[in-house]
Order: structure tokens, then sequence, then C-alpha cells
């Protein structure tokens, strides 16, 4: 994995909601919140703060956590699948109040990274069914199983909630082998399951799409689907400048240019790039130090380096200040944290 790909599992853009209400069913079901958020960095208190925003990585790492726990594989499948469109957010009350069915899928697609999605979502027309197909998908193995039936499970009530009535899909398609206990498929997704497909798809008659959706509104959608666009548009902003500025910084690992020499290479003046970053929330030492911590795992993971050339690469002048670093990162020392992958 190279380490701006990691690095992009680290921008914090994913609510805390999912993760609070997993630490919370897990809890309940007598695991501890140390099981349930080991190594993700995570804690209670910031899983309660509605505006916090959490990693895609640490969300990975809880989700790999609560699937190892467990000794019952496809634990997921047997939850009741009910949403409602508070769950979504300003992008569920978009979708609610559209004209159409298809209107209403053709905003999840276009925003759904509104909700910290991991994975691109794409609407299509194959011949007589509507199509949501997953790309790019971020995490891979069981997580990526895990995230992917998820979604495909929460669209059924989400379709009935908007059509204000039955609904069922017709197919779902993945691009998996089937695993063991592939009987529990149909019952929960309520239509025919295929393995081994070129895409992860949920199929519905599109003659649904004109449909007319219960609660539309066109004052109401036009004001919430402008919004949806300037929060992608502001998100996007921000993916941009810290994908451009983390890109330079993993072009010279050791040597990192100092900020107003990235501001040259970027045809901007020091105080406006820390201005922008500010209203970002951000700033060029926070992404500096992701840099760092991204590389510091890297190298841990997959070289022989020792502390100290770790340290010397990543420019601390004393390695007790890469250690104190590093556990503040990831709550272990780095001797540990290697350690661990053994």
């Amino acid at each position: 994995m190279s380490s701006f790909h990691r690095y992009s599992l680290d921008k914090r853009v994913v609510p805390t909601a999912q993760a609070l209400a997993m630490l919370n069913l897990f809890r309940s079901k007598g695991f501890s919140s140390e099981q349930i958020l080991r190594h993700t960095g995570l804690t209670e208190v910031l899983l309660n703060d509605s505006e916090e925003r959490i990693s895609y990585r640490q969300r990975i790492q809880q989700l790999q956590n609560v699937i190892e726990l467990t000794d019952n594989p496809g634990f997921w499948l047997d939850w009741p699948s009910e949403v409602s469109i508070s769950d979504y957010g300003l992008l569920g009350y978009a979708m609610m109040s559209s004209a159409t069915l298809e209107k209403a899928i053709q905003i999840a697609a276009r925003y759904h990274k509104m909700a910290g999605a991991m994975f691109e979502l794409t609407f299509v027309i194959d011949e007589d069914d509507a199509v949501l197909r997953i790309d790019h998908l971020l995490a891979t193995g069981i997580v990526g199983q895990f995230i992917v039936e998820e979604l495909f499970r929460g669209i059924t009530p989400l379709i009935r909630l908007l059509l204000g009535g039955p609904f069922r899909p017709s197919e779902v398609r993945l691009n998996y082998p089937a695993p063991a206990y592939i009987a529990r498929y149909e019952k929960a997704f309520d239509c025919q399951v295929k393995f081994n497909q070129m895409w992860c798809e949920y199929r519905f008659d599109g003659r649904l799409l004109a449909r007319p959706l219960a609660e539309a509104d066109p004052n109401t959608a036009r004001i919430c689907e402008e919004s949806c666009r300037k929060l992608l548009d502001q998100m996007e902003i921000e993916e941009d400048l810290v994908s451009r500025i983390c890109h330079q910084l993993l072009s010279k690992p050791g040597d990192f240019p100092k900020l107003a020499a990235v501001a040259v290479s970027l045809s901007v003046g020091e105080r406006t790039l820390r201005r922008r970053l500010k209203d970002l929330g951000t700033s060029y030492q926070k992404i500096l130090d992701d840099v760092k911590k991204e590389l510091a795992i890297e190298y841990l993971q997959t070289t022989n380096l020792s502390i100290q050339e770790i340290s010397d690469l990543l420019g601390y002048s004393e390695v007790t200040n890469f250690r104190r670093a590093f556990v503040k990162w990831v709550q272990m020392s780095p001797h540990q944290y290697r350690k661990h992958l053994n």
C-alpha cells in the first residue's frame, strides 16, 4: 500500500454516529470498549461528540475488531434493516423531498460522500433494471464485504420509506465468492443473490424510477440539494489542497519542506495558505504530523530499519521525541507496535 493511499485513509471525513452505534451494540453483547476500539485511537468521549469526525482507517479497524470478536461470521446479515431519513442527515432530506424515486437515487449517487462513504456509488440503467453499483471500495477482505452488504441491506428499507409503500429488489450481485453461510443471503436481501460477479450491484425494477415520492416538496428539494452541493464542493476543495500538500511531503521524506516553500510551490502566499488551511479545520503542522505517522507505520511494517533510523528518516532530532509522537498517534510505542505485527 502506498504512503499516499495510507494517508487518504486517515482523512477525518467519517461521522461518528455509526462507530458509536457499533460500540454501544457490542458493549451490550458483553464486549469491552477496549476490545471494540483496539488500535483505533478512538475513545468513547470522542465518539459521543457529534461534531467530531473519525478517519477511514479508524472505522475500518473498528470493523475488523468486531468481526474478529464474534464467532458468527456474517452476523450483520441478521441485523434488523431499519432506517430513518435522519440517519442520512441533509442528504436524507434531499432524497425524501425529491419529485421521483429516480431523482432521489441520482442525488444519493451524486452526494453519497457526504455520509463518509468508503466507496464510489454509481447509478446506471441496464435494460429493465435500475442499478446501484459500488466501485473503488477502500476496504478489502471481510471488512469490505461487511461494508457492501450493510449498504445494500439498508437500501431496501430506505426505498420503502421514500415510496411510502412496499418494495423489494430484483437481484443483488457480489464480486466475491459465496461464503459458507450462503443460505442466509436470500432471506437477508429478500431477492436472488449472485456471487463471483464483475461488480457489486443492487438491482431493482427500473419502472419504479418514475414513481412520485410520498414526501415530495420542490422547494425543500431545491434548498437541500443546493446545500448538499455546497458541502460537497467544500469537501472536494479540502481534499484537493490537502492532497497536493501531502504529495509534496511524501516526495521528500526526511527532508520535509517548510510552510513557506510549500506555499511558493502552490503559487499562494504563506499567510493565504495558512488561512485556507485554518478555514478547512486543519494546519500545515497537522498534515505534516499525519504524513510522518503514515511513514512511520509503513517503515515499521515493511522494513527492518531500527527505531533510531526511522526517527532520523522522519527528521526527529531525538529518538525520544519520535517515540513520544508515535505513542500519541497509536497508543503504543514503536517497539510495541512492531512486536504486535509479529
